[in-house]
């Protein structure tokens, strides 16, 4: 089985600009490492964001993390990456859907969803991705969020990426859930009392054996990204089913080993576990 993890992302430390914002809603929340300080528009009409990257990157892989598109096929996300600030001189250009990953045939509940289309759980992270296949070049970078139909009269999001993922291969074994910090505590009376607190999910990979030019590109997501600032990680990614929303989250490497080297190879442990 082979995954996906973007590390560092090139529009960290970027000035972005945005087609409106709403007061304390900056655009600059995009490029927080916490995913719940959000941009937000001041209408639902199309918003576009552009930025320099300061010099040409390498780039094959988009994130939109934690927003409110309509999840209904009728929003769209356009990722154009251009040589210069005008955007005509485009190296790249996509439109996609802005929904998350479609449930397959009979993959969700009895009704719309048995029979496959769009999600309904209403998940608190909604997450919009571009895997591109191979890796462009470019300085400057636009996005274009169209959702004129949004129910909530404005488009809002919390984290974006943009950068270079890397492929993982990992072992069977691979461990995903949701864990929470809630506080169950019994009164005098017997009765259970929680202090709830929002769930989250997580993943624990041991990879398969890597050569070491693999090797070398996981090592070095930990050398610059390290605990410090957020991940995403994706083990199924393109696979368009529940299983692939379920297993695509934005969030911190709580903890990662060295690379156990054989004759064949090595073997690298990691655990992510998602931001709110």
């Amino acid at each position: 089985m082979t995954g996906r993890i973007l590390g560092e992302s090139h529009l960290d430390g970027v000035t972005l600009t945005a087609t409106s914002a709403a007061g304390d809603y900056a655009v600059s929340n995009l490029v927080s490492t916490q995913p719940g300080k959000l941009w937000r528009s001041t209408t639902a009409s199309a918003q576009t964001i552009t930025g320099d990257l300061g010099e040409d990157k390498r780039i094959n892989g988009f994130v939109l993390y934690a927003h409110n598109l309509s999840n209904d096929g009728s929003a769209t996300v356009q990722l154009t990456l251009s040589n210069d600030a005008g955007h005509t001189d485009q190296v790249y250009d996509t439109t996609v859907e802005a929904t998350d990953p479609l449930y397959g045939w009979g993959e969700g509940p009895f009704g719309m969803e048995g029979y496959g289309g769009y999600s309904s759980e209403g998940w608190q992270q909604q997450f919009t991705t571009i895997w591109i296949a191979s890796t462009q070049v470019a300085r400057y970078f636009r996005l274009i969020i169209t959702d004129t139909a949004n129910s909530d009269n404005y488009v809002e999001a919390g984290r974006v990426k943009l950068g270079q993922y890397i492929d993982v291969r990992f072992r069977y074994g691979y461990d995903m859930g949701w864990s929470e910090t809630t506080e169950i505590t019994r009164t005098r009376g017997g009765a259970l009392r929680s202090d709830n607190r929002p769930a989250y999910r997580f993943a624990n990979v041991t990879t398969a054996v890597l050569d070491k030019i693999n090797e070398g590109d996981l090592l070095e997501v930990f050398r610059a990204v390290g605990k410090r600032d957020d991940v995403v990680w994706s083990a199924f990614p393109g696979a368009n089913t529940a299983q692939e929303r379920r297993n695509t989250l934005l969030g911190r490497l709580v903890d990662y080993s060295s690379a156990a080297i054989e004759s064949a190879g090595s073997e690298i442990t990691f655990n992510i576990q998602e931001g709110l």
